[in-house]
């Protein structure tokens, strides 16, 4: 066997050349090198998915390989050791720091149903140490940015919701000539200086004193109830789009911040890779399709190379065409 063995030539570490299979110190460094590999192979099988949702995951594949990066720098190999702090000191100046990263990838998280605040609260203990100064001013931070958005996006779509509530406080408040009575009993009666007091009175100035607090609105829902199980269904990944899409009346507000959060691209193409389509999908045998055509091929060739199942129920081709017509319809009409 070892005449056979073929002879391998490979330049070492002083520049001269040797002959014979890898050594000790080769396989080593081999070694080395794929438990850096593995760190961001997996990370970007995440990022990279061009037909599933993946901006709720960004901020854990960060944290990913901080925290691996963090670890491999405490390794006992020297090598290895110094290897990763190198590599760690890039990665975190790319991100500027981590704790001065971009809130949204936070915050995209936090619109997964199924990790909520709790996971970005769990990597905050991992990258900071567990009830730390930095990461109770990060946490209090992701949720300023949360708050700031609700209320931004409350005063813009939530006049439906605020007027629905409106109408049923009114017609709670005025449901009877009864109720009525007791409201100006309550306000309308004083002691008249003769000793007499009444609690509600008394009650009414401690709310004064103490303040009221208002009713939890969306955000505080939300974030109050439990995370769900991502499990449901085995080999089947959670779909956060039809959560939001079934809650959307739960969480009026909310799903249209979901909506434009979980819309961000997290991964980064070339602008011409991105933008520059037309010459791989009009080719010159195709030029003369109308453009109502060619989204109608688009359209189609996304939705076959989609991850989720699409309805058991198959549409023929006339209901299609008709439901294209229709849109085309609507769009004439509302000069869209």
């Amino acid at each position: 066997m070892g005449s056979n063995m073929s002879v391998i030539t490979k330049v070492g570490d002083k520049g001269k050349k040797r002959a014979g299979p890898p050594q000790y110190a080769d396989w080593k460094a081999i070694e080395r090198l794929r438990r850096f590999l593995v760190i961001f192979y997996n990370s970007t099988l995440v990022v990279s998915a061009s037909t599933s949702l993946n901006a709720h995951k960004c901020y854990e594949e960060i944290v990913n390989i901080a925290t691996n990066l963090l670890a491999l720098s405490e390794s006992t190999d020297h090598e290895l050791k110094d290897k990763a702090e190198e590599m760690f000191k890039k990665f975190d100046k790319y991100w500027d720091g981590l704790k001065n990263i971009n809130k949204m990838l936070i915050v995209a998280t936090v619109f997964d149903p199924t990790k909520k605040i709790v996971l970005a609260s769990l990597c905050f203990d991992e990258l900071y140490g567990k009830d730390s100064l930095e990461g109770k001013a990060i946490y209090d931070s992701v949720i300023s940015v949360l708050r700031s958005s609700f209320k931004e996006y409350g005063a813009k779509y939530g006049k439906e919701a605020s007027g629905k509530s409106d109408e049923a406080k009114t017609s709670n408040s005025g449901s009877t000539p009864c109720s009525r009575e007791l409201s100006m009993i309550g306000t309308d009666l004083h002691d008249d200086g003769l000793g007499y007091k009444r609690i509600g009175r008394r009650y009414k100035e401690m709310l004064n004193e103490i303040g009221v607090k208002d009713n939890l609105d969306e955000l505080d829902i939300y974030l109050k109830e439990g995370v769900e199980n991502p499990d449901m269904m085995a080999g089947v990944e959670y779909d956060v789009i039809s959560f939001w899409k079934q809650n959307c009346t739960k969480f009026p507000i909310l799903s249209r911040i979901a909506k434009d959060v979980l819309a961000m691209q997290v991964s980064s193409v070339a602008s011409e890779s991105a933008f520059s389509t037309g010459g791989r999908i009009i080719s010159p045998s195709r030029s003369c399709l109308t453009h109502f055509m060619i989204e109608v091929l688009m359209c189609t060739e996304q939705w076959l190379k989609q991850d989720i199942s699409c309805e058991s129920r198959v549409l023929t081709n006339a209901e299609i065409i008709e439901d294209i017509e229709e849109q085309e319809k609507i769009k004439r009409e509302f000069a869209i």
